[in-house]
């Protein structure tokens, strides 16, 4: 099996944490590497001329091309010699090659989306939606990381073919370990859509002697990270910066909670991290945390301030929930084993091939 990955947007290569890239270079590198034990695997993404390999079947071919039409030129040369078995593109940048490969290769298309505009609950891009629609018409299959998006998308477009597969998460980096008692953790890009200020807000409601440590980088340019942390002024937060991802352990180590305050989030990798962690997630109900986390490893609550902060005061003073939230967390998160969600794909693309 020969499989073509396209995420213009997005390299498996990339340190994580601040910029554009997050989750989703977690989710290429994680499912790819160990996809390669069943396939070869190229994943074609916007850069400098360079091809890198990521193991003895597994690439990642930078082409320098800014145009959707001559990225897709690109692919189809490799394709040319390669012969792929079929196309996975990867967010809505993407998908716009997808459409142009679509004429010009005769193989399944799949698309995850990653986000979905539309399903946003803050301001939307009319365009983006448009091109979303057009993708998600137009190619084989949608595959979304819950089943919440995956309903989302056939009750919007009926005659669209979608599929719900979660993301995973390693289990043997992120493993069960003391309780971090006090400490409160925040993962992710210091972007509005991450509600970074909410949790700062409730901070101000928290009567317990807590402290928050918030990881990852700007994203949105050194500015909007300056005005986050002169926002926090005056209470107890340590701004770490972007780390490495395999050092990312080590901080929910040392955290008794991952507080996860977007205002959207389709699937929300930080807290299965946690869970795998046998640590508790807050969070909110209408996220796709919902799926992963449910009531089962965490507490989640309607969106706003006072919510967030009932809850962080709730788990800070009550050891024992923290731990039975935590021990079952884990529990959930080892089926969600990045080896197990490999097989899955596999199926499913040897499915789609066959077809």
């Amino acid at each position: 099996m020969r499989i073509c990955v396209v995420s213009y947007h997005s390299s498996p290569l990339e340190p994580v944490g601040s910029g554009k890239s997050g989750g989703m270079s977690i989710v290429l590198r994680s499912l790819y590497q160990r996809l390669a034990r069943f396939a070869n695997v190229d994943i074609f993404v916007h850069g400098h001329e360079l091809i890198t390999k990521m193991g003895q079947r597994i690439r990642v071919i930078q082409m320098q091309k800014p145009q959707a039409h001559a990225f897709s030129e690109g692919i189809l040369n490799y394709h040319t010699i390669r012969g792929y078995d079929l196309v996975h593109t990867h967010y809505w940048l993407s998908g716009i090659i997808g459409l142009q490969l679509k004429q010009l290769l005769k193989i399944p298309w799949l698309h995850t989306l990653h986000t979905v505009e539309v399903l946003k609950t803050i301001p939307k891009d009319k365009t983006r939606i448009g091109i979303e629609e057009e993708i998600i018409r137009s190619c084989d299959l949608v595959v979304s990381p819950t089943e919440q998006e995956a309903r989302a998308i056939k009750a919007l477009y009926p005659d669209a073919k979608a599929i719900a597969v979660p993301h995973g998460v390693d289990t043997w980096q992120f493993r069960p370990s003391q309780d971090g008692h006090k400490n409160i953790l925040f993962v992710g890009r210091i972007d509005p859509i991450k509600g970074i200020h909410l949790l700062i807000d409730a901070l101000r409601f928290v009567k317990q002697d807590i402290n928050l440590t918030v990881v990852g980088g700007p994203s949105k340019g050194a500015g909007n990270f300056d005005e986050i942390k002169t926002y926090a002024a005056g209470l107890p937060v340590d701004f770490v910066g972007q780390v490495r991802h395999e050092e990312l352990a080590d901080y929910y180590k040392e955290a008794a909670m991952l507080v996860v305050p977007s205002f959207y989030e389709s699937f929300g990798l930080v807290g299965l991290e946690a869970m795998a962690s046998a640590r508790p997630v807050i969070g909110f109900l209408h996220t796709g945390l919902r799926e992963t986390v449910s009531d089962e490893a965490g507490v989640l609550v309607k969106i706003g301030v006072r919510n967030l902060a009932r809850a962080i005061e709730g788990l800070a003073r009550d050891n024992q929930l923290r731990h039975r939230l935590g021990n079952s967390g884990r529990r959930k998160a080892l089926l969600y084993d990045w080896s197990n969600i490999a097989h899955k794909y596999k199926d499913i693309y040897e499915k789609i091939i066959q077809e």
